[in-house]
């Protein structure tokens, strides 16, 4: 599989599938596939809530608006420098990077996917606009055991399409992120830990932590909407027209297991 992977970053073919992306919805990724069933409906970037699209900037790469590369190259030497002696990495992929490894790549930590992500994320960043970019991440990120893009979670934890989202949920589902296995629908609706997963507790409380986390990353870049504003987003969600993108309708999957207890 390794050895197809590389042939087809090499060959080009992975940078046609990213400029693929300028028109094509990607029905799943690598991610995916290897946790078995999921759950993932689309919403294009305009019908998500600018709180959401603040928050996710915020918590994830503030620089996205401004960067001309798909990575901040000074901070992948010291990430390199950290993983090579077995340290924590001292601050996160940026999205280019999560979102190329998401889409085609696998979820171990080990030299040879790390170098290729940086490959694919430079790759990625000039094949489709930063907008694109961001819309792709909030549509394949996990956020939940089989669940994943903003449409679905927002409906799963919070009953509402993401044009509604408001900042205490964007900021919770940012909590998500790192740990999207642990986490259940609360009863009535919210974010709980899952009552199988001895580890729901710890995650639960870092969901929680993250509402204060993302506030002062938000405050730290310009306030409240600066940083979608930068990448060119100031219309609001919840005034677009009605679109096929639009996730306004509760998805039929999401709502059998709300239904089903899951």
């Amino acid at each position: 599989m390794w050895t197809l992977l590389i042939g087809l970053l090499f060959d080009g073919a992975a940078e046609a599938y990213f400029l693929s992306l300028g028109a094509f919805d990607p029905p799943f990724t690598t991610y995916m596939l290897a946790g078995g069933s999921f759950i993932n409906d689309h919403v294009d970037l305009e019908y998500v809530n600018l709180y959401m699209v603040n928050a996710t900037l915020a918590h994830e790469d503030a620089e996205l608006p401004d960067r001309f590369t798909g990575l901040d190259w000074s901070g992948f030497a010291a990430r390199g420098i950290a993983f090579a002696g077995g340290h924590k990495d001292p601050a996160g992929s940026p999205i280019p990077e999560q979102l190329s490894k998401n889409l085609l790549l696998w979820s171990s930590q080990d030299p040879l996917r790390k170098g290729l992500d940086a490959i694919l994320a430079e790759q990625l960043v000039h094949a489709v606009s930063k907008q694109r970019v961001l819309e792709l991440y909030l549509n394949v990120a996990q956020f939940g055991p089989h669940l994943y893009g903003v449409c679905d979670a927002s409906w799963y934890y919070f009953d509402h399409a993401p044009d509604r989202l408001t900042k205490d949920e964007s900021a919770q589902l940012m909590g998500v992120l790192p740990g999207p296995i642990h986490t259940h629908r609360a009863p009535g609706g919210g974010i709980d830990m899952n009552p199988n997963d001895p580890d729901g507790w710890y995650e639960l409380k870092k969901i929680r932590g993250a509402r204060d986390a993302v506030a002062y990353e938000i405050a730290q870049n310009g306030g409240d909407l600066e940083l979608a504003r930068r990448l060119g987003l100031t219309e609001p969600a919840s005034q677009q027209p009605d679109g096929s993108g639009s996730c306004r309708t509760m998805p039929s999957d999401v709502a059998d297991m709300i239904k089903n207890g899951e």
